[in-house]
């Protein structure tokens, strides 16, 4: 049972990262406080299932990805951690910002 609590938390984490939230903005969007998040987080308290549902729905996951982990099919699959890390940040940019981060992308490869 510890297994599977520490498997949930570790992958609530990855993917709400992965979507590019805070725990702060995940708590509001479910309706409860970013600590609550911060606790499941770190496997301290447990997840009701219904709110397990509710988290799955606003992370666009599900139940089996929350409990085994990502997809393997997932769109990042053979990403190293520092390009994960570096879509979730891209993901936080508003539309012109992300375009003008492809820009300079482009500009420094052309070289």
């Amino acid at each position: 049972m510890r297994d599977i609590k520490e498997s949930v938390a570790r992958n609530l984490r990855y993917y709400r990262e992965f979507k590019g939230l805070t725990q702060r903005e995940l708590a509001e969007k479910l309706g409860t406080r970013h600590n609550t998040i911060s606790a499941w987080e770190s496997g301290t308290n447990s997840i009701d299932v219904a709110v397990l549902m509710q988290i799955c729905e606003t992370l666009d996951t599900s139940i089996d990805e929350m409990y085994y982990g990502k997809k393997n099919d997932s769109p990042i699959k053979g990403l190293s951690e520092r390009e994960q890390y570096s879509v979730s940040l891209f993901r936080k940019l508003s539309d012109e910002e992300q375009l003008k981060i492809i820009g300079r992308l482009e500009a420094m490869t052309e070289g």
